[in-house]
């Protein structure tokens, strides 16, 4: 089959662009065509690096309901008698907007993909944080419900313009639903994201006493400063045991200003880096995140035998995990005295840690590259039926 892959930005870092080069790469061995069309390319010499030779780069440009992109995809998916085009930023509504005058007149199917949860976005979470604050609650409030109407209009509108509209975890399905008020949901289909690393044989005998962050550092989402707000409990009584930050993000310097002024020992931010030797030398994996869509780095880290211990803030986090044998779901809202009661369990017993570790290696296989495909693959015999 002839499939196109429509993004935001590509060649660049990222959990969509990382995943999107995996699919693409595999479907090629696979023996299809595959394209990929995108408006920005920041890092166009990870190409190189990342993708299968016989992957081709189509570059668009912003702003994207444009002339002259209209007309350069269009021309795109005649020209190559594109089968399916995968949409892998599916809001704003103006992309499939896009899309949809592109594919007009052929065959062509729109497959779109939402990678985050359906009910919430950064600017939803933005007010809620001011509305916590107690910073002009009326007119937040006003503000919210209006972010929230136009956010549900949007994927509706890209809902509605789609063949079939992917979401990362069953859990999903309902919420999606309940989110854009559609009483059929026959064309949702729930597809996780794929391991995108490859996984090492680990011996778990030789695993460092350390636990991780990988991730951006930022408020909005990841609310990386409860990562060192837990570790200023922890490491007084486990001084043997470090805490390392693998990541970079707009709030760096505020975290590392607090790490400072706290004393705290024991404890690194490492910057961007390839997460893999982290894997494989940690114990434990630490995320604090107040919602995510489906988090690469815990199958990922699974599958190198470390044991995730996560908040409970998104539902395809029971998808992954089984909660107290391959890691630990600690009760939402959040509560550093929950996080620090689970974890020192699981620090000060080794056997403990071994078998978790081995449990979360087996269940991480279920997200390996191979079984995620096929997902994909029927999904595409499906839609050209």
């Amino acid at each position: 089959m002839n499939i196109l892959f429509l993004m935001g930005v590509y060649p660049s870092w990222g959990g969509v662009e990382k995943v999107s080069s995996v699919l693409a790469n595999e479907l090629t061995c696979r023996g299809h065509k595959v394209l990929i069309a995108s408006f920005e390319q920041l890092c166009p010499e990870l190409a190189q690096s990342e993708l299968h030779p016989d992957v081709l780069l189509f570059p668009l440009s912003l702003p994207v309901w444009s002339e002259n992109n209209k007309r350069k995809l269009k021309q795109i998916i005649r020209d190559n008698e594109i089968d399916i085009l995968i949409n892998q930023w599916c809001v704003p509504f103006y992309v499939a907007k896009l899309c949809q005058t592109a594919i007009q007149g052929t065959s062509c199917r729109l497959v779109s993909v939402h990678h985050n949860l359906p009910s919430t976005n950064a600017r939803i979470k933005n007010l809620e944080i001011k509305i916590d604050k107690k910073e002009y609650v009326a007119l937040n409030h006003c503000k919210l419900s209006v972010v929230r109407l136009v956010s549900r209009l949007s994927l509706l509108y890209t809902y509605s313009r789609s063949d079939v509209f992917i979401v990362l975890s069953p859990s999903f399905v309902p919420i999606l639903a309940k989110f854009i008020h559609a009483s059929d949901t026959s064309k949702i289909r729930s597809i996780p994201n794929p391991i995108t690393i490859e996984n090492s044989l680990v011996n778990l005998q030789e695993k460092e006493r350390e636990i991780i962050y990988v991730g951006r550092i930022e408020y909005n989402q990841k609310r990386t400063f409860r990562i060192v707000e837990i570790w200023e409990d922890l490491h007084p009584m486990f001084p043997d045991w470090k805490l390392t930050i693998v990541g970079d993000g707009p709030d760096r310097v505020d975290l590392e200003n607090r790490i400072n002024q706290t004393g705290l020992k024991n404890i690194s931010i490492e910057g961007f880096q390839n997460p893999l030797p982290y894997y494989q030398r940690s114990s434990i994996l630490l995320l604090t995140s107040e919602y995510e869509g489906f988090p690469l780095v815990l199958a990922e880290s699974m599958s190198n035998g470390v044991i995730p211990v996560v908040l409970d803030s998104f539902s395809s986090a029971h998808d992954i995990i089984n909660n107290q044998e391959s890691g630990i779901i600690v009760s939402y809202p959040y509560s550093k005295k929950e996080f620090v009661e689970k974890l020192s369990v699981l620090m000060q017993n080794l056997e403990y840690r071994t078998n978790m570790a081995q449990e979360a290696i087996r269940s991480s296989s279920k997200f390996s590259l191979e079984h995620v495909i096929q997902y994909w693959e029927t999904l595409f015999k499906d839609l050209l039926l």
